[in-house]
C-alpha cells in the first residue's frame, strides 16, 4: 500500500477516533449525574419500578452506547499502531494482505472476510443471553437435548429441578392430558420421588428404643398372620382351662 493510501486512511483512523470520543463526551453529560436529578424525584424508594422504566431503559442504552464507543476507540488505536509499525492492511490470522474496499468500509479493521467468518462471524453468533453460559444446563441437567441417565448419577444439593418441584407442585398451566400424566399430582419431574431423602438407606424406617440404641421399625411392613392350628391350639387350651 503506497504512501497516499497510507495517509487518508489515517486521516479516517483519526476522524473516526474524535467521533467517537465527542459520543462519549455527549454521553458523560447525562450518566455523571444521579438518577434522581435527572428525573426530578426527591426519592425512588416509594415508587413502583414501572414509574421510571422509560429513564432506566434510557439510561442503560446511554451506558451502551458509551461501552460500544470505548471499543471502537480500542480498534481505531490497535490500528494506528499497527499503521505506526508498517503492517496495517495485513490480516492477522492469514497474513495477506486486507482488500483496500474492505479497508474503505471499516478502517479499523485487522482480518480479511474470509478469516473473520471463520474466526467467529455472523453465523456463529448466538441470540441467548451471555448468563446462559453459567447457569447451563438447567434443572439439573435436564434439557429438551440431553437428557440426565442413570450412569451419570445425579446432584444431592438444592438445584434447579428442586426449585421446580417446590411450585410446580401447586399446579401448572398444563393439564394431565397434554403431557400424558395420570392426574394433577404427577405433572411434574420426579414427582414420586421422597423429599429429604439421599441416600437409599435413609429410606429404612428406625426407632429409638429405650437403651437408646436405634432399630429397623418394622411396623406396618409384616402383614402375616399366625398359623391357623396356633391360633386352634390356643382356643382349645382356653376352653380345658374353663
Amino acid at each position: 500500500m503506497d504512501k497516499r493510501k497510507i495517509t487518508q486512511f489515517k486521516e479516517k483512523l483519526m476522524n473516526l477516533k474524535k467521533e467517537y470520543e465527542d459520543l462519549i463526551a455527549s454521553l458523560d453529560q447525562g450518566l455523571l449525574d444521579p438518577m434522581g436529578v435527572t428525573t426530578a424525584e426527591l426519592s425512588m424508594y416509594d415508587n413502583h419500578p414501572g414509574d421510571i422504566a422509560s429513564e432506566v431503559f434510557e439510561r442503560g442504552k446511554d451506558i451502551g452506547f458509551k461501552v460500544y464507543a470505548q471499543e471502537q476507540i480500542a480498534k481505531v488505536e490497535d490500528a494506528l499502531e499497527k499503521m505506526a509499525q508498517g503492517k496495517y492492511g495485513f490480516c492477522d490470522k492469514c497474513g495477506l494482505e486486507i482488500p483496500e474496499e474492505r479497508l474503505e468500509t471499516i478502517p479499523f479493521t485487522t482480518m480479511c472476510v474470509a478469516c473473520r467468518s471463520e474466526d467467529g462471524g455472523e453465523n456463529n453468533r448466538t441470540r441467548r443471553p451471555e448468563e446462559e453460559g453459567v447457569i447451563m444446563p438447567p434443572f439439573g441437567g435436564i434439557t429438551k437435548n440431553s437428557l440426565r441417565t442413570s450412569e451419570e448419577g445425579e446432584q444431592n444439593a438444592f438445584d434447579g429441578e428442586d426449585a421446580w418441584q417446590a411450585v410446580a407442585r401447586y399446579g401448572t398451566s398444563q393439564t394431565p392430558n397434554e403431557i400424558g400424566a395420570l392426574s394433577y399430582n404427577s405433572m411434574y419431574i420426579d414427582y414420586d420421588e421422597d423429599i429429604g431423602i439421599v441416600e437409599d438407606y435413609e429410606q429404612i424406617p428406625v426407632y429409638k428404643d429405650y437403651d437408646g440404641q436405634f432399630y429397623q421399625d418394622f411396623e406396618g411392613l409384616d402383614d402375616e398372620e399366625e398359623p391357623i392350628e396356633i391360633i386352634n391350639k390356643e382356643e382349645k387350651s382356653g376352653t380345658t382351662e374353663k
